[in-house]
């Protein structure tokens, strides 16, 4: 049973001159995300889709973000897919919420890119 759905969409741009990169990947990613988006050579577009993931599974929670950006997680599955895992906060929110399964989706072009997150009971 669907509990909530998310979606958020990201201008690319936004990750393309920051002032301040690597404070703002390393208070945003885990470390497992930064493997990935440093093998990806930092490509805005993948930065953007994952922050974009992260924004969308917050408000498929019907939280916003009331927790630590790392407290989620975008991996990427066997076939390529990426999947969400939770820590701490957002984890104690699940399953206080009874929400068993959150799956996400993301897409991105050169302009911008955008997720959605379904939380499921």
């Amino acid at each position: 049973m669907i509990f909530n759905i998310g979606i958020d969409v990201v201008e690319v741009d936004r990750f393309k001159d920051m002032k301040r990169f690597d404070e703002f990947l390393k208070r945003v990613f885990t470390s497992c995300e930064l493997e990935y988006i440093k093998q990806k050579r930092y490509n805005p577009e993948t930065i953007a889709g994952y922050f974009a993931a992260k924004e969308a599974v917050a408000k498929a929670l019907s939280t916003g973000v009331v927790f630590c950006f790392k407290d989620i997680e975008i991996q990427k599955g066997k076939t390529g897919c990426p999947m969400v895992k939770l820590y701490n906060r957002a984890e104690a929110l699940c399953f206080d919420l009874g929400i068993k399964n959150i799956v996400v989706s993301i897409s991105h072009q050169k302009s911008v890119a955008v997720a959605v997150a379904i939380a499921e009971k």
